[in-house]
């Protein structure tokens, strides 16, 4: 009986960075021909996604299924023609982008728009005009700005914010990007629904759970004083970071911690979220409430917050106590 040819490892690695998915002309050029190409997927260590593209199983390490879900999307669409380029959603994924829908649809342009019918669930754009790219892992891909005016119009409310927020948090986008993403929207499809979402993001925001839960709080008439505010005791010791704040008055605060496990997924987050947390509750002085993304989609995160702010004699537009940058000023302060 003959022995089966190992699969080169260096073609395993290049498979983790597309979310598992190897092409045909991939293969070739490490030698795992055609033959060997039938053999693995009649064995079934490999799966065919559409023609010339395969799930090999080496599936990323460290990341979220969603997100890898989503990376699958993105690179079987780009495997299925070496001139494609990523864009829209897609787009979004391989810069890192947070905030999309759990499932993207696989959308490619080629060179020019030519036009290409769909197959198995692949989406061929026609981008002619405002096509800018970058470079990312050896494939064009459409640039941040470009992508968002491609994907906010298909996007709900709460994601096409989400996206802005996490691609403005990690300098993906400038503020003043905001501008340019408006004037490309506005003669696009979908643009009277994309477009006044712009004005209500926030690159603060490090997580889409917490843009989603400042989008309830404005829908509720109780949008935050402040996001990601640093609080300190009184020797100026740096206690934590919190997601959402509203002033009660006499340096007293309503501080929200959104836990977004789900979205951070690697334990090196987790264990942040846990020590800030627990810095934040050491204050004493403060009301602490954590909320898990599932509390913010189902409606109690409104409702509760609410009810403590009426409790406390919460008003908006309240004049804030100053940032603190250091440990000095925070003394001084106190």
């Amino acid at each position: 009986m003959p022995t089966r040819k190992p699969v080169p490892q260096p073609l395993l690695n290049r498979a983790r960075i597309q979310g598992g998915l190897v092409s045909s002309w991939q293969c070739d050029a490490v030698g795992v021909g055609s033959s060997q190409r039938r053999n693995l997927v009649a064995g079934g260590s490999w799966q065919r996604v559409t023609r010339g593209v395969f799930d090999t199983g080496a599936v990323p390490s460290g990341l979220h299924p969603f997100d890898v879900g989503r990376l699958r999307a993105a690179w079987s669409a780009l495997l299925t023609n070496q001139r494609a380029i990523a864009v829209g959603a897609c787009a979004l994924v391989l810069h890192g982008v947070k905030g999309l829908p759990r499932r993207v649809v696989p959308e490619v342009t080629v060179p020019h728009g030519t036009a290409r019918k769909a197959r198995d669930g692949i989406v061929f754009r026609q981008y002619v005009t405002d096509l800018e790219t970058v470079e990312i892992a050896g494939r064009e891909v459409a640039t941040v700005r470009c992508a968002l005016v491609q994907a906010l119009p298909a996007l709900s409310r709460d994601q096409a914010v989400a996206c802005l927020d996490s691609a403005l948090n990690q300098g993906l986008i400038r503020t003043d990007d905001i501008a340019v993403i408006r004037r490309r929207l506005a003669n696009r499809k979908g643009a009277l629904k994309a477009i006044p979402c712009l004005p209500l993001t926030d690159g603060r925001a490090e997580s889409p759970p917490e843009s989603h839960a400042r989008l309830r709080s404005h829908d509720a008439g109780i949008a935050p004083d402040d996001l990601q505010r640093d609080f300190f005791d009184a020797r100026g010791r740096f206690l934590g970071r919190a997601d959402l704040v509203w002033y009660l008055g006499d340096s007293r605060w309503l501080i929200v911690e959104i836990d977004s496990q789900e979205f951070h997924g690697a334990d090196r987050q987790i264990r942040h979220d846990a020590t800030r947390q627990n810095g934040l509750v050491g204050e004493g002085q403060n009301i602490i409430m954590r909320f898990f993304p599932s509390h913010v989609t189902g409606g109690h995160f409104v409702g509760e917050v609410a009810q403590v702010l009426t409790r406390e004699a919460w008003q908006p537009g309240r004049k804030l106590p100053p940032r603190v940058r250091n440990h000095r000023q925070a003394g001084r302060r106190r």
